[in-house]
Order: C-alpha cells, then structure tokens, then sequence
C-alpha cells in the first residue's frame, strides 16, 4: 500500500472509533443525571444528537466505500461503516421508554 492509504485508513479507523466514543460520551453524560436532549422520538426510541452524528458517520463512511468501489481498501470502509450503524442502532434500540 503507499502511503496515502495508509494515511486514508487511519482516517477511516478514526471515523470507525467516533460513534462508539459518542455513545460512551452519551453515557458518562446520563450517569452524571445531565438530560440529554432527544433529537426524535418515534414508538418509544429516541434518537440523541449522540446517535444521529454516530450514525451520520456511519453512513458516510460506507458513502466513501461505495465511491472507493473498486480497490481492496473499500470493502474495510464498508466494514467500518456497517460496525458503527450497528454501534447506533443497539444504543437507539436500549433507549426504548420503560
């Protein structure tokens, strides 16, 4: 690999990290009984601005796997991506009100 993908892939792992650090980010916020606003609501789950940027980099990311079709490091953007939806949507799915 040369050295700008190298320097991509990093940027790609950063990105992948950011939605779990929001989540996280989220919940030392909650257990210091802070509120944390709910973007939406729909059925019972909320959406925290945490969860929407979470899953706005998600989706971006498989957005760049998608543009980078073609080369082998796209299928590792794909990944990334589907990881942090996954990291978004588990934490919207715990937030269902009782």
């Amino acid at each position: 690999m040369t050295p700008e993908e190298w320097m991509i892939l990093a940027m790609g792992i950063v990105l992948a990290c950011a939605p779990m650090l929001l989540i996280w980010t989220e919940k030392r916020t909650r257990a210091r009984r802070l509120a944390v606003p709910a973007l939406v609501t729909i059925k019972g789950y909320s959406v925290s601005p945490h969860a929407g940027f979470g899953a706005a980099i998600g989706v971006m990311l498989l957005y760049v796997s998608h543009a980078m079709r073609g080369t082998g490091i796209s299928f590792v953007f794909m990944i990334f991506g589907v990881v942090a939806l996954v990291v978004v949507l588990n934490h919207v799915q715990k937030t269902k009100a009782g």
